[in-house]
């Protein structure tokens, strides 16, 4: 091909040559016609047709287009020979190092690890054991109170606070840790850790216990914080049907009343229908909704009775719904004796406040039902 083409330009070289004499040697004849006395052409001889000259430039870029297509056609045939080379040889060896290995086709015998021998965590002295327990347990800083001249008296958590800051002390985490071995399960019952946890659940001052501070803890009422009570309440309702006016319609109403305690005083009523599983993760501080109020708590232990029937009055005042601004609520509750549990309350009276007349009307509560506590993990304890 390339001789061809080498032999196509001498050619085309030639002929350019050639057509750049031919005006030349036309221009010179006239003149040395007339010079020797010739008679000029006949006038009504029609001139000799011209030899007919072919497309070089044309011929020449198609040769062209063809040897550069056919050069790139050679050097992707060979550029796509060498990659398969290539990638045969890659895969080849990744099949060659699979061949290699060896896969294990049975399962091998499994010792048990040695109980008695020690391990590191085991050197550490009991003081430094004590105080990893204590932040263990140590419950976050909970948000400050709201002033009272703030409408509707809700409180916001701070940004970025975590749950925990609503449940008050670990001691569930400080437990679990005692199940690990017979030393953090006398670690966990040390005094000073549980004094910690007393000292995060009640109010101050604390008086000296006849008994161990868990012991006083497990027996002393307490409002649990880790999770929302939760009283369901169902009524009958008559009604009429669409169809017959005769036949008599009975509609079963059902709806629910939160409440959930803070270790700050304050508290949430919420009265709603939606089920526990999707109104427990809406109870948060800040949530404003309809039914829903704000307010404050505290609680009356009874006094003289034994530490096993020892109850609590827990008294809910303050309550504002951001609906009805002219009214608050109050709503008395008595905690049942159940030491280490304290999971049931019952409703005792609940009343409103008119603002403008002062006025204290008692609100009917028949339908209501005790409150039984659920913890809720998304609380953070």
């Amino acid at each position: 091909m390339d001789a061809e083409l080498q032999a196509f330009r001498s050619q085309w070289r030639d002929e350019v040559v050639a057509r750049h004499r031919a005006p030349a040697a036309a221009g010179d004849a006239p003149a040395a016609a007339r010079v020797r006395g010739s008679s000029p052409p006949p006038r009504h001889a029609s001139p000799a047709p011209a030899p007919a000259q072919p497309d070089s430039l044309r011929a020449l870029l198609h040769a062209l287009t063809e040897a550069h297509a056919e050069s790139v056609a050679r050097h992707a045939a060979a550029l796509a020979a060498e990659t398969d080379g290539q990638e045969d040889g890659a895969i080849s060896g990744v099949t060659a190092r699979l061949q290699a290995l060896r896969l294990h086709t049975s399962v091998h015998d499994i010792y048990p690890a040695d109980e008695q021998a020690p391990v590191p965590v085991a050197r550490l002295p009991d003081e430094v054991w004590l105080a990893i327990l204590l932040r263990v347990v140590a419950p976050a800083p909970a948000p400050l109170l709201v002033p009272a001249v703030r409408e509707f008296q809700t409180f916001v958590p701070e940004p970025g606070e975590p749950w925990r800051a609503y449940t008050g002390a670990d001691y569930e985490a400080l437990e679990r840790l005692g199940r690990v071995c017979w030393r953090l399960r006398w670690l966990s019952a040390h005094p000073q850790v549980w004094k910690a946890v007393a000292e995060a659940t009640y109010e101050a001052p604390l008086a000296r216990m006849p008994c161990s501070w868990r012991d006083a803890f497990v027996h002393e009422p307490r409002v649990r914080l880790n999770g929302t009570y939760i009283a369901t309440c169902e009524y009958t309702q008559q009604g009429l049907s669409v169809e017959n006016v005769w036949v008599r319609v009975l509609h079963k109403v059902a709806f629910f009343r939160y409440l959930r305690f803070f270790p700050n005083g304050r508290c949430l009523s919420w009265l709603t229908t939606e089920a526990p599983s999707d109104a427990v993760r809406q109870l948060v501080p800040g949530l404003r909704t309809k039914g829903c109020a704000a307010g404050r708590w505290h609680m009356l232990v009874d006094d003289g009775a034994p530490p096993a029937r020892r109850g609590a009055t827990v008294v809910i005042d303050d309550l504002r719904d951001p609906h009805l601004r002219g009214y608050t609520f109050q709503m008395t509750l008595h905690l049942r004796p159940a030491p280490g549990r304290w999971h049931r309350l019952d409703m005792l009276a609940y009343s409103s406040l008119n603002l403008q007349t002062a006025e204290v009307v008692p609100i009917p509560h028949k339908h209501a039902r005790p409150f039984v506590f659920s913890r809720v993990v998304g609380y953070g304890i």
